[in-house]
């Protein structure tokens, strides 16, 4: 009996002390890479849900604007709204129309060659515009509402107006539209007053984007010429989660006078 007790062993107080200093050691580095990695893992799903939801709102921007007469793109509400004209459709008048250079009566057709309307129902029509002040407005120089029109000829109200194109082009065009940020939102509004001198942000809109707040100048306008395309310049950024990113997209809208 005396010889078993001899050979028996165990743990000594230091050896268990040190087995639970090394496991705790492991526990706190394992846990903290645990956190560090869910922790980038959020970040980077946070991040990448930015940058898709600012594609897709730039994106939509970017080809409703490509589509607006270039001369009805105007920067509004203090700089939150940009506001344009869709292009209907448009094609070449075949007779000069009474304009402030000629004595001619007013009219209130055009004959034209054979057109199209491609998008929308077309409410009004152009001529000659140069100026973003010609198409807004109670009483616009450079736009009529269409009463009636069929592939070759355009009906509206007797008038004349500020000049010819120089190339005598017409441009059927839609109500106006706008994107503006408005309490932490990117909103697209469509169907505008085009008698308004600014977007009525209270009105129905389609929400794009949450989060969103301007960057800078959240947009910038390079006016048109009868030589020179526009340029606006967007500038926006979206948050959330504690994560930020910023986009600068620049929209060229081609100007065919």
């Amino acid at each position: 009996m005396r010889r078993l007790r001899e050979h028996q062993t165990g743990f000594t107080l230091i050896e268990l002390i040190t087995v639970v200093v090394v496991l705790a050691l492991v526990a706190v580095i394992g846990t903290g890479f645990i956190v560090s990695a869910t922790e980038s893992y959020r970040t980077t799903q946070t991040r990448a849900a930015l940058v898709n939801t600012g594609r897709q709102a730039l994106e939509r921007m970017t080809r409703q604007l490509r589509g607006a007469l270039p001369y009805s793109v105007r920067i509004t509400n203090g700089g939150d709204c940009v506001q344009f004209m869709p292009v209907a459709g448009g094609g070449f008048y075949r007779e000069p129309v009474p304009d402030q250079a000629n004595n001619a009566p007013d009219h209130t057709q055009i004959n034209t060659t054979p057109h199209s309307v491609d998008f929308g129902p077309a409410e009004y029509l152009s001529i000659g515009a140069m100026d973003s002040n010609e198409l807004y407005g109670a009483s616009p120089a450079s736009l009529a509402e269409v009463a009636s029109r069929d592939s070759t000829q355009v009906n509206f109200a007797s008038r004349d107006w500020q000049r010819n194109s120089l190339s005598r082009r017409f441009y059927l065009l839609n109500a106006p539209e706008a994107f503006c940020i408005f309490g932490g939102q990117l909103r697209f509004y469509p169907d505008q007053d085009v008698t308004a001198g600014s977007v009525a942000t209270g009105n129905g809109f389609d929400l794009l984007a949450r989060n969103a707040e301007p960057a800078g100048t959240l947009f910038a306008l390079s006016e048109a010429s009868e030589d020179r395309n526009v340029l606006l310049e967007i500038n926006i950024g979206f948050t959330e989660g504690g994560e930020s990113i910023t986009f600068q997209q620049e929209v060229l809208i081609r100007n065919v006078p």
